[in-house]
Order: structure tokens, then C-alpha cells, then sequence
């Protein structure tokens, strides 16, 4: 898996290509907190050459999203593989984080 994180202004993009798993999802964790220790107030992420995410991933992006909105920031996946589409509205994930294909 590979991240590419981008800052301009205040906004951040996350770039994810690969699967997020138990194995690497400290990775993850890790461009996470450079947002969060950061002054952005929105994340965009482009998921769209992720294939998979793991539930260790999903519950990361869950302790984020509740750091994040809690200090006014705002996530939206502008970009998603269709797998990582259809887990998020699974879950009922869509309901919390805007995400598109």
C-alpha cells in the first residue's frame, strides 16, 4: 500500500493505493495523525486505487473522523473504488463521510 498526502491551504488530500490491512494500517494511521497535528479543516481522499480496506483500517478512519469533526474539520472521499463504495454503504460508513465513485 502506498499513501501520497498533499497539503494546500487548508486543505489535505490523501491518495491510497492498495489495500489497507492489518499489516500496514499503522501507515494509515500515521498520515492520519499528520492531518489531525496539522491546521487543515478538510480531508479529501481519493480512494479510487484502493482496493480493499480492513476493519482495522475502517476503525481508524472511524477514531479520525471523531477527532476531526470534533475540532470543525470536515472528510469526504472524492474519488472510490467500487468495492471500498459498496463496503462504506454496507456499513451504513456513507451516512457519516460523503463518498463518491
Amino acid at each position: 500500500m502506498e499513501i501520497a498526502l498533499d497539503f494546500t491551504g487548508k486543505t489535505a488530500l490523501m491518495k491510497i493505493d492498495g489495500v489497507i490491512s492489518s499489516d500496514n494500517a499503522y501507515l494509515f494511521q500515521e498520515k492520519l495523525n499528520s492531518v489531525l497535528n496539522s491546521d487543515v479543516t478538510k480531508l479529501d481522499m481519493d480512494l479510487s486505487a484502493c482496493r480493499n480496506m480492513s476493519s482495522i483500517g475502517i476503525g481508524k478512519l472511524l477514531i479520525f473522523y471523531k477527532d476531526f469533526i470534533a475540532r470543525n474539520g470536515e472528510i469526504e472521499i472524492i474519488k472510490s473504488s467500487t468495492a471500498v463504495y459498496e463496503l462504506f454503504n454496507t456499513i451504513k460508513l456513507n451516512q457519516l463521510i460523503s463518498i463518491s465513485l
